[in-house]
């Protein structure tokens, strides 16, 4: 064997070495880079829709709930005022956590001031301000009473005043741990 053969066996072995390398590695990037693709479905936002209603299952929204015994009631101190039932409904499609506040007291003097808050719900009574219900979606709640009390060391000086414009107000959060209440 010629050393001029030799030579050209070794570049041949060199060169279908550094091919076979080549192959693989261009068969290996053919693997890592396979896709495959597939449609979806619509994705929809679910709708989260509260509120308040009678007995009857009526609106009330914009309508005027009043306390039992009459819209004349004269309040005195230790003296508790409930409001007619009323309902919280789901209307959308989410489950949602809810709260009440008592918003938009108007009046003369400072009435309102002295009037501590409560609610009625299946025969418990919790402050409002404490009051947190959940709700699933499509439904109607128990009964709620709102109840208003007038606060035993009310003073003298709110004698004859009167207090109006409240509102009832429901403050709903999908039941998500990062859902924020809305502003009364």
């Amino acid at each position: 064997m010629s050393k001029n053969s030799f030579g050209k066996s070794v570049a041949i072995g060199m060169l279908s070495i550094v091919i076979s390398v080549a192959m693989l590695i261009g068969v290996t990037y053919a693997v890592f880079n396979d896709s495959s693709s597939t449609n979806v479905n619509t994705i929809q936002a679910g709708t989260l829709d509260v509120e308040l209603v009678d007995a009857s299952g009526n609106s009330l929204v914009g309508e005027t709930v009043n306390f039992a015994g009459g819209a004349n009631l004269k309040w005195e101190p230790d003296g508790e005022y409930t409001l007619e039932p009323v309902y919280i409904k789901n209307n959308g499609d989410l489950d949602f956590k809810y709260k009440i506040v008592v918003t938009g007291i108007d009046g003369s003097g400072d009435l309102g001031e002295w009037i501590d808050w409560s609610v009625e719900v299946d025969g418990d009574t919790v402050d409002l301000a404490d009051y947190e219900a959940t709700l699933a979606a499509n439904s109607d709640n128990v009964p709620v009473v709102l109840k208003g009390t007038m606060n035993h060391n009310t003073p003298n000086g709110v004698m004859g005043l009167t207090a109006s414009g409240i509102s009832i107000t429901v403050l709903a959060k999908q039941t998500t741990a990062n859902a924020e209440y809305p502003d009364a």
